[in-house]
């Protein structure tokens, strides 16, 4: 059977993604007169009193610039605050880099915000001065603006388009082991396998293609150990499944998710019993890699690790295809794409082979995929934190209560500092938390629905506006009946609240990973949390289970729990809130020692979050991980062991 779904023109969604194709509704947009450098200032959103406007520097000249301070003035209007610059003045005002943004490489740009009020007039939209300007820029605008518009994160800046487009106009069918252009096959988070693709680096499981991504020669799943309503034979195989009986034309596809272009190994876990098979690498009608070897293996269903090559992505959701070869049949198992640190094996057939349960188990390690993580200690982020941890969450400071006590005077300063200790770390935020039954403005409780829905959409959108690199996101946090659901968010869309409130996410944060998050599920309501997964459906991306209550639950049965829940709901997990607090060391450690490998080792949990790290400074008594001053308690030790730090 051949199911050959196609993507509409590159070009069309290059044009599409420029934000020339908007189908928004009216947006201002901003011109620049400069040739060589330009700044724009652009308002997102306003509102009766008041508005939020992005200014953007991006550096068009033919070196990088380090260090840069831009100027404007308002007639009636007046900045109330800003972020992602130091700012100065009372009209005219200024703004200067930060450490972290200070460099603007050549074709790129960098971005800061401002809020402000009308005081009595509109929205303004000045002109931007300064040296990193070339001088004086001129925003021209369209004659009106949406009162509630887009999030810039939706505005990719000419650069992401042109290299689009250039991508699109020059793309080759010359095969090489590293293409030179940004190869680009556009293609979007709903096309994946269970509306999740996932973001490189990645080992992808040959199962896992696109509903839509395949070509079979069969007209059943042969194999029938997964996915049978498709007609790729997929395998039971030590550890999970393959694909076999591949045979010469036969394809699949892959959306995959590319933050940043550049080249990236390809590495393949594959096996044919006997010479000659190959594999091909593609995009659209790109040729990426051409005809690399399948590793030759003694037995059937046995596997290698091979190095396929490399290739240059472009950024976004990207479409990857995998051909078969002129020679008939061979076994798939995983693609991996990103810097590849694992295990390759020998060319040679007599080589030993590494079980294809083991590197399911080590290659999220390995590849640095999963993530071990943790939160902020008493409101603000450590000087050591980096050290240990490669994941940040807000303990309090970006839950809605925290930033908006008072309605529309934001306190964002706390959760600027999150994000620009994980800018200069390269480390991902995970925001927490959008919609909650606690910790939320009690000044909501006074509004009728309909402006209580108003509020809930104006927060989610100011949040991804203000940081729209947001990597992670617990969207609805402890929804499940008993625990502490928002009422004011059922008040304001009904019983179908949690979609509403991820579809507002979907909007305003389209590249966060928008997540489920609810309390000791692994242990504590498992099937009401399941049921109240499943009912999502596609408008969640992945689960969080908290893990507050595991002290004494067996390696086991924490295992089933979690291979239970990827079973009925099928999306990505995160362990969201580890911690075992006793102050008995021993009895710590016993429990990280149970409870960590399996999380580590689960092939469907993406990253753990542990909640806290400092003795008397965490929110369960007694656990804590090390002193103020940096004393290991053995449980710490042996996690840092365990992980490689």
């Amino acid at each position: 059977m051949y199911n050959t779904n196609k993507t509409s023109t590159m070009l069309a969604y290059a044009i599409k993604r420029a934000g020339l194709i908007l189908g928004l509704g009216v947006v201002a947009t901003a011109y620049t007169q400069s040739a060589l450098a330009s700044c724009s200032y652009t308002i997102d959103n306003e509102w009766s009193s008041g508005f939020v406007a992005t200014v953007t520097i991006k550096n068009d000249t033919s070196a990088a610039i380090n260090g840069w301070n831009v100027g404007w003035q308002y007639t009636t209007n007046r900045s109330a605050g800003g972020w992602n610059a130091n700012f100065s003045g009372s009209n005219p005002y200024s703004a200067s880099n930060l450490g972290w943004n200070a460099n603007i490489p050549v074709g790129q740009s960098v971005s800061f915000g401002i809020q402000g009020n009308k005081n009595g007039g509109s929205a303004e939209r000045p002109t931007i001065s300064g040296t990193a300007c070339n001088g004086a820029t001129s925003s021209v605008a369209s004659s009106s603006v949406r009162s509630s518009v887009v999030s810039s994160s939706l505005r990719p800046s000419s650069s992401s388009v042109s290299s689009v487009v250039s991508s699109v106009r020059s793309s080759s069918s010359v095969a090489s082991s590293t293409s030179s252009v940004a190869n680009a096959c556009p293609s979007q988070q709903s096309n994946a396998f269970q509306t999740y693709a996932p973001k490189i680096p990645v080992a992808v499981q040959a199962e896992d293609f696109d509903p839509a991504g395949y070509s079979d020669s069969s007209t059943t799943n042969e194999g029938g150990a997964y996915r049978t309503d498709t007609a790729v034979d997929i395998k039971s195989i030590t550890g999970g499944n393959a694909v076999g009986w591949m045979i010469n034309g036969e394809w699949l596809e892959y959306t995959i998710y590319v933050e940043t272009e550049g080249d990236y190994d390809v590495t393949i876990r594959s096996g044919a019993v006997g010479d000659g098979r190959t594999l091909k690498i593609s995009q659209c009608s790109t040729t990426l890699i051409e005809s690399f070897a399948v590793p030759n293996v003694s037995t059937w269903g046995e596997f290698k690790t091979w190095s396929a090559g490399k290739v240059h992505l472009a950024p976004g959701y990207q479409k990857i295809r995998v051909t078969v070869g002129s020679t008939d049949y061979l076994d798939l198992d995983w693609i991996y794409i990103g810097t590849y640190t694992g295990t390759i094996d020998p060319k040679s057939s007599s080589s030993s082979s590494v079980s294809s349960s083991s590197v399911r188990s080590s290659s999220s390690s390995a590849s640095g995929k999963k993530f071990v993580g943790n939160i902020t200690t008493g409101g603000q982020v450590r000087s050591d934190f980096s050290r240990y941890w490669n994941q940040i969450t807000g303990e309090n400071e970006g839950k809605w209560g925290s930033v908006e006590g008072t309605r529309d005077v934001y306190n964002w300063a706390p959760v600027d500092r999150i994000y620009a200790y994980a800018r200069q770390n390269n480390i991902p935020v995970k925001a927490h938390t959008f919609i909650w039954g606690a910790q939320y403005p009690t000044w909501i409780n006074n509004l009728s629905a309909s402006e209580t829905a108003a509020e809930i959409e104006e927060w989610i959108h100011d949040y991804c506006t203000r940081y729209p690199d947001t990597k992670y996101i617990d969207v609805v946090n402890e929804a499940v009946a008993g625990h502490q659901p928002a009422a004011y968010a059922q008040k304001a869309y009904g019983n179908n609240w949690i979609q509403k409130v991820f579809q507002l996410a979907r909007q305003y944060c389209p590249n966060s990973i928008l997540i489920l998050n609810d309390y000791n599920n692994i242990r504590w309501q498992h099937n009401e949390f399941i049921a109240l997964a499943k009912a999502q459906g596609n408008y969640i991306d992945a689960v969080g289970l908290q893990s507050h209550e595991l002290k004494g639950m067996s390696a086991s049965d924490v295992k089933t729990a979690i291979d239970n829940i990827w079973n009925q709901v099928g999306k990505p997990i995160y362990i969201s809130e580890y911690d075992i607090g006793d102050s008995n060391d021993q009895v710590q450690l016993q429990n990280f020692q149970a409870h960590f490998p399996v999380f580590w080792n689960h092939p469907h949990v993406e990253g753990i979050t542990i909640w806290g790290y400092v003795n008397g400074r965490t929110w369960i008594d007694g656990s804590g991980l090390m002193t103020d001053s940096g004393a290991q308690r053995p449980a710490m030790s042996w996690l840092m062991n365990y992980i490689g730090k």
